[in-house]
C-alpha cells in the first residue's frame, strides 16, 4: 500500500503516469509478490533476468566508463534482459483499491494518534 502511495505521490507531483514498474532486487523473486504489485498498482511488473540490480548497475556505469558502451541507454538496452511481466488482474485491482482507501484512513488516525502522544511510532529516523 506504501507502494501505492508513493506513486499517487509522484503522478499528484509530475503529472506522469508510468506505463510499467521494473521490479528488481530479493523481493522479485517472489512470483506471487510481484502479482501482487502488479494488482495493487494496477501496471505490469517487470522483472529483469539479473536480480542483482545494484551489480548490474555497476557493470552498466563501468562499461560506459571504459568506453564500451556510448552512453547509459546503450548499455542498458543490450544488457537488461527481461524474465517475466506480470499483467495486473482487474478484480484484484480494484478489491486493492478500495483495500488502500481504508488501509489510508487507518494510517492518518494512527498518526493522529502519535501526535497526541497516546502511542508511539514504530519507526524512527535514524539518529531520532
Amino acid at each position: 500500500m506504501v507502494t501505492k502511495g508513493h506513486l499517487d505521490l509522484v503522478r499528484e507531483a509530475t503529472g506522469n503516469q508510468p506505463e510499467d514498474i521494473i521490479f528488481a532486487g530479493g523481493a522479485s523473486k517472489s512470483p506471487l509478490w510481484c502479482q501482487i504489485l502488479s494488482d495493487v498498482l494496477g501496471l505490469p511488473v517487470k522483472v529483469p533476468a539479473v536480480k542483482e540490480a545494484t551489480a548490474l548497475g555497476a557493470a552498466i556505469l563501468a562499461g560506459c566508463g571504459v568506453g564500451i558502451y556510448k552512453d547509459m541507454s546503450e548499455a542498458a538496452e543490450k544488457l537488461v534482459k527481461w524474465d517475466t511481466t506480470y499483467v495486473p488482474d482487474s478484480a484484484n485491482h480494484q478489491l486493492y483499491c478500495e483495500m488502500y482507501e481504508q488501509w489510508r484512513s487507518v494510517y492518518k488516525a494512527s498518526l493522529n494518534l502519535c501526535s497526541q502522544n497516546l502511542t508511539r511510532s514504530m519507526w524512527a529516523a535514524p539518529g531520532l
